[in-house]
């Protein structure tokens, strides 16, 4: 996994199990006999990289929020954050999935676990009363997810120079301005019931085709369980 993680900043489009195991010293059949394929050993190395970018601890602050604006920003906070810690391996999986079916797979698996993420947050504001135009959880995940993807992040930060904390600003504040309901203000009573939120996500994560082996524990856990 070391020796993915020093490759990868590096790597045009792909990477060959047949090169890490060259810059590993080892033979290529220990890579599939520890990480199953070439796609196992790609999810270790995204989630060391959510790992040290502290995504795991951010993402259980988000679900601690008193609201579902609060647990917003606090996500999109975490989502911009990662990829300005983890950017050298974001880089190479925005270079190599359109190319490489592998991990063309993996992002895919990623990006149907943070739109879940999204959704439970939308389905709160719904409860809520705060999503424009009186529409969807979904519709508002949609629209927040775009607005958040590393396309963007790498347009304002990496090509145009604006500070992370710039960033996170102005997109924070598009996505709010997009899916809240003008007017509209926090509402803190009922408090959220995040865990049946994250239950409702996971089950529809599954149903979209995420790998429930993927999920957080508690997500595991909910798997197939939860409402729609």
């Amino acid at each position: 996994m070391a020796s993915a993680r020093e490759l990868i900043p590096a790597a045009e489009s792909s990477l060959g199990v047949d090169e890490i195991a060259r810059h590993a010293g080892v033979a290529v059949q220990t890579i599939y006999d520890q990480f199953g394929s070439k796609g196992g050993l790609l999810v270790a190395v995204v989630l060391d990289v959510q790992r040290s970018a502290g995504l795991v601890e951010a993402i259980e602050g988000v679900f601690r929020s008193r609201d579902g604006e609060a647990a917003m920003r606090k996500m999109i906070a975490a989502t911009l954050t990662l990829w300005h810690r983890g950017w050298p391996y974001i880089e190479f999986i925005l270079r190599a999935r359109r190319v490489d079916a592998v991990v063309g797979r993996e992002n895919a698996q990623v990006d149907l676990l943070r739109h879940a993420h999204l959704w439970a947050i939308c389905q709160r504001l719904e409860d809520e009363g705060r999503i424009n135009g009186r529409r969807s959880a979904a519709w508002a995940a949609d629209q927040v997810f775009a607005l958040t993807t590393a396309t963007v992040y790498e347009e304002l930060v990496v090509r145009r120079g604006w500070s992370l904390k710039a960033a996170t600003d102005a997109i924070t504040g598009a996505a709010l301005a997009a899916v809240l309901e003008s007017g509209t203000t926090a509402v803190r009573s009922p408090a959220p019931d995040w865990i049946a939120l994250e239950s409702a996500a996971a089950t529809r994560a599954a149903r979209s085709g995420a790998d429930a082996t993927r999920f957080p524990g508690a997500w595991r856990r909910a798997a197939g369980k939860g409402p729609m």
